[in-house]
């Protein structure tokens, strides 16, 4: 099994024995040979691990660099074995110069050393800026500097310390450039808040680097004699924090979590490091990641979260509508309501916008437009909600209008094809655009971003609109806004949202059968929060088809069979590939997050793309 670009981290903090070198070399021999059973293939330590961080004007007495050097020798040898990369802490004494230094060493080999630019402890020299030069350490040739690059084939990291990651002057910024990852080695004391302002801290930079971050900080074993350490250890990604050590956590608790590397080289391309600083390691592919994906990641599972963002999105659709609303200077909104989910939302957005413009809900025209596939269901639902909230609606059966048309371009009633369908979806569209004509109005369309993904619009018909509230927004996302608004205002109205939140999905172009729609859209391309889950890890995160396919796998094993998620991958592929030129001239539409499908802003790809290689890759 391929490693999809992933790397398991692993933030150590083992036992502490203060000044102690021989039993911390033991200790971070077992903590190495406890992870790499987890197959960890970096291991981070905390910041002068061998010794101990506060041995204050004791590292001034050339012993304890010494033992630290002879401990760091036996633990080299005695991990000689084991693939994992190790960052290890201790004080190194370089032509008479004594250095905070980060060694990295893996399978018997020192692949290099590190510097600490910013040093809290004035015992220590501080390297000139660029430093990088190769020493002679315990009988090999060592590249030392202030910027190394530590390089695979699957994936490269650099090495930062507390002090610089804490800097205003933020010299790991740099550095972050360099590698997917930056391991941060640290010594933290315990102070009133300071556990989560450091934890946000490392969090917003590793999203501002759009890098992966591993920080290991020492535990209890250091001096309390003015300061008491709690050993915090965290691994992000991009900001998004994948593992944490609890403060004062057991010691040789494993932090560990999967990085994905790909998704982060696709965020942020790495930087060409100089030839001198660069440093060439093997590692083999990681066989078995674990990825730590939410099961829509467009909806977070905290509803405090979910609430906030629902309530986020809501107000910019609104402050987009009321901003062209103003600048067409177009007096009424002009939206057809069907009594689904993406109708529903537009129509609550356009009142929204409205009152922000000062006007009632009169300035908005819903009209409903029944024909052949219509249910009873949607239709009520539709005609209450606007009653419900003072919206002026017609009722508009197109019926006859599509029986004539039929007549006309000689196709007969009852075969229900692709033009039997789409002739629907371009007359309500017509309707439409000719009242808003006629109204001063603006035709606002209601689509939303799964649909324009997987094509699933009618061209020149619900493709179309003045202006699209709901082209930023997938369809599981869409649910949620509408469940939100429901819970927010409650009573009838919110009553009528949550009947629409548990109608199933349809475009009703199909006859209805006793007033019961026989059209159900999942039934056709399946499941709205697997493509959703495509969407945003295919464009959001550049996985691949296979990539997408162990990712689903991962995260649906309790709700899908592998033969379904598959097929559900097939449709979405050859959808999304074909159908480009439905989304080539989609109208102007707000953008509510980071996956965008706009041909101005988000997506831009040719029309008449294949699908043939990513099908061929699943």
């Amino acid at each position: 099994m391929p490693g999809y670009g992933f790397v398991r981290v692993c933030a150590a903090v083992p036992r502490l024995a203060l000044g102690d070198c021989a039993e911390n070399a033991a200790n971070h021999a077992a903590f190495v040979k406890k992870a790499a059973k987890e197959k960890a293939q970096l291991i981070v330590f905390p910041k002068l691990s061998l010794t101990g961080a506060t041995c204050g004007d004791l590292f001034r007495q050339p012993s304890l660099a010494k033992r630290a050097l002879f401990a760091l020798k036996g633990l080299v040898s005695k991990l000689a074995l084991k693939n994992a990369v190790c960052v290890v802490g201790l004080p190194v004494l370089l032509e008479g110069r004594l250095y905070d230094a980060a060694c990295v060493f893996q399978k018997g080999r020192l692949l290099g050393l590190e510097l600490n630019t910013l040093p809290e402890n004035y015992v220590f020299s501080v390297p000139e800026k660029g430093f990088s030069c190769s020493f002679k350490l315990l009988n090999q040739n060592v590249l030392c500097g202030t910027d190394l690059v530590f390089r695979s084939e699957n994936f490269s990291f650099t090495v930062g310390f507390d002090s610089e990651l804490l800097s205003p002057s933020q010299p790991l910024s740099k550095r972050a450039a360099l590698g997917e990852m930056i391991a941060v080695v640290g010594a933290v004391p315990e102070l009133a808040g300071s556990f989560n302002k450091f934890r946000n801290t490392a969090s917003s930079l590793s999203g501002l680097w759009k890098r992966g971050l591993v920080f290991a900080s020492s535990a209890s074993g250091e001096s309390s004699t003015d300061n008491c350490y709690a050993g915090r250890a965290f691994v992000f990604e991009k900001g998004r924090l994948l593992s944490g050590r609890k403060q004062f956590q057991a010691e040789d608790t494993l932090t560990i979590a999967d990085v994905d590397c790909e998704f982060l080289r696709f965020e942020r391309p790495l930087e060409v490091p100089s030839d001198e600083s660069l440093v060439p390691f093997l590692i083999s592919e990681l066989q078995d990641p674990k990825p730590d994906l939410a099961l829509n990641p467009f909806v977070p599972d905290d509803k405090a979260l979910r609430d906030a963002r629902c309530e986020e999105i809501f107000s910019i659709q609104c402050g987009g509508l009321k901003r062209r609303m103003e600048h067409t200077k177009a007096k009424r909104a002009v939206i057809g309501v069907s009594g689904g989910l993406d109708s529903t939302l537009a129509l609550l957005v356009a009142r929204e916008a409205q009152g922000l413009r000062g006007l009632g809900p009169g300035s908005i025209l819903g009209i409903t437009m029944p024909c052949f596939g219509t249910s009873g269901r949607t239709k009520s639902n539709a005609c209450a909600l606007m009653e419900e909230l003072g919206i002026e609606y017609r009722t508009i059966d197109i019926k006859g209008s599509l029986e004539r048309h039929f007549k006309d371009i000689s196709h007969p009633n009852d075969l229900h094809d692709a033009a039997y369908e789409n002739a629907q979806a371009r007359e309500r569209t017509q309707i439409l655009m000719d009242v808003a004509n006629s109204e001063c109005g603006l035709a606002v369309g209601t689509g939303d971003l799964s649909e324009a993904a997987l094509g699933w619009a009618t061209y020149g018909g619900d493709q179309m609109a003045m202006y699209n509230v709901n082209c930023g927004i997938p369809k599981t996302l869409v649910r949620a806004v509408v469940a939100w608004y429901a819970e927010k205002v409650g009573g009838k109205i919110g009553a009528i949202l949550s009947d629409i939140i548990d109608t199933p999905i349809s475009p009703e172009l199909l006859p209805a059968v006793n007033g019961k729609a026989t059209q159900k859209t999942e039934d056709s391309v399946g499941p709205y929060e697997l493509h959703d889950f495509f969407i945003y890890h295919m464009l959001r995160r550049g996985a691949s088809p296979e990539k997408l396919f162990f990712l689903a796998k991962t995260v649906f094993a309790k709700r899908f069979k592998e033969e379904k998620i598959k097929e559900c991958l097939k449709i979405f592929l050859s959808r999304f590939m074909s159908q480009q030129f439905k989304r080539s001239c989609s109208p102007d539409g707000v953008g509510t997050g980071s996956v965008s499908l706009s041909p101005r802003a988000g997506l831009r790809m040719p029309s008449d793309i294949s699908s043939a290689l990513w099908l061929e890759k699943l």
